[in-house]
């Protein structure tokens, strides 16, 4: 068997992120797979990297492409199955080796005042301003869609850490950035010598311009083949 495109969705969100751009790449003549971080929500690392672990075969070699939250998954996967390439879109960039955190202290202090007293975060989509939610969205259609699949993450699963081991950064891999919401990652890809493609729009383009975030995918895992 070829090699397998596994699309990794955040835990906040589920897998109709990705759905469009999986066809896509399908239509291509791809192989492909969307995850999921598990039905129920996770409470820590270790709980969310054994949800995705459950959909990624342990006999097929893949390429990981993680959008947001979820990359910070990748070195986990990447130690555990036979990963050809990874791709980070508009995702977290794990350090190369050491403790990574699932979020910054900043950004875990301004999400505090939204949980509720048994400690759950609203969806992700209540996070932010209405008029900036509305932004990601091509229509209402596409954001039921994905609104029916969040969950309630508990604010613990944030404040969470993890250590990554040393050598997952020695698999190939890239970075594909919508706009510069994660700026700071895509320095650091470029630093890390990483191919970076940057693309206007918002954190969740694939949802509006499918076609042309798998074709970015694709030319990305190209660019990463010996």
């Amino acid at each position: 068997m070829g090699e397998l495109f596994v699309l990794l969705p955040s835990v906040f969100l589920g897998q109709t992120v990705w759905r469009s751009v999986a066809d896509e790449l399908q239509d291509g003549g791809a192989d492909v797979l969307v995850a999921s971080a598990g039905t129920t929500p996770p409470r820590t690392y270790l709980e969310a990297v054994a949800a995705y672990s459950r959909d990624v075969p342990v006999d097929r070699r893949v390429i990981l492409v993680a959008h947001s939250n979820a990359g910070n998954y990748i070195p986990g996967l990447v130690s555990a199955r036979d990963v050809a390439a990874s791709i980070f879109v508009d995702a977290v960039l794990p350090v190369e080796s050491g403790r990574q955190a699932l979020a910054s202290r900043e950004f875990v202090r301004q999400l505090e005042s939204l949980a509720d007293d048994a400690g759950n975060l609203p969806v992700w989509t209540q996070w932010f301003d209405e008029e900036d939610v509305a932004e990601l969205f091509p229509d209402q259609s596409a954001r039921a869609a994905v609104e029916a699949e969040q969950q309630r993450i508990p604010l613990t699963y944030l404040r969470d850490s993890f250590d990554v081991a040393t050598g997952w950064a020695r698999t190939p891999a890239a970075y594909l950035a919508f706009g510069d919401t994660y700026a700071d990652e895509q320095r650091e890809a470029a630093a890390r010598g990483l191919p970076v493609v940057r693309m206007a729009g918002e954190h969740l383009h694939m949802l509006i311009d499918p076609r042309t975030v798998a074709d970015a995918i694709s030319r990305l895992r190209d660019d990463l083949r010996p």
